[in-house]
């Protein structure tokens, strides 16, 4: 389910090409937006956004503003750790889309997702179980831990069937192709 009541628009948002992760090859706009995807099999890493604030009570993506200057692979990075607690490397480009300021602004801005490699995610159970290492370690690898801020009231990692389910914020919904 996609909550889509801040996002009017919809017909003036455009995909961008993929692959310009580098802010100088990127189409004019006036301020990114840089998430990720933290997968673990088939679940997917959502936060639940804080009442009261902007898309409150909705699921979300790890991720936010990019600062000043700041690359938005960089932003991406910054963000997830801020957010969560987790530390990732990053992966990929996965969706790139530039929209008109959802609250009625006059500027553009730019949402780039990445996914992102976490300690824990399968590529490290999978590897742990290659070692030979005791169950119980590869179980602790599958598990990252999730520390959550103020912006945020509960984490999940979801199924594909609980995402269908869930509040999503609206640009979570395009970038899962919902």
């Amino acid at each position: 389910m996609i909550d889509d009541r801040h996002h009017d628009k919809p017909a003036t948002s455009r995909r961008e090409p993929e692959g310009t992760a580098m802010l100088s090859a990127w189409p004019e706009a006036d301020g990114w937006v840089c998430n990720v995807l933290v997968r673990r099999g088939d679940r997917l890493l959502v936060l639940r956004r804080s009442p009261g604030g902007y898309l409150g009570d909705q699921w979300d993506l790890p991720g936010g503003k990019s600062e000043p200057g700041e690359e938005p692979a960089v932003a991406a990075l910054r963000e997830l750790t801020e957010e969560t607690g987790l530390v990732g490397e990053l992966g990929p480009e996965v969706a790139h889309w530039s929209n008109p300021d959802t609250n009625g602004g006059d500027f553009r801005y730019h949402i780039v997702t990445f996914e992102a490699f976490v300690p824990g995610d399968d590529a490290d159970a999978a590897a742990a179980a290659n070692a030979g290492e005791a169950p119980e370690a590869r179980e602790a690898v599958e598990t990252p831990e999730v520390t959550l801020t103020r912006e945020h009231s509960d984490y999940l990692w979801a199924t594909p069937e609980e995402l269908a389910e869930l509040p999503l914020a609206w640009h979570v919904g395009r970038v899962l192709g919902r």
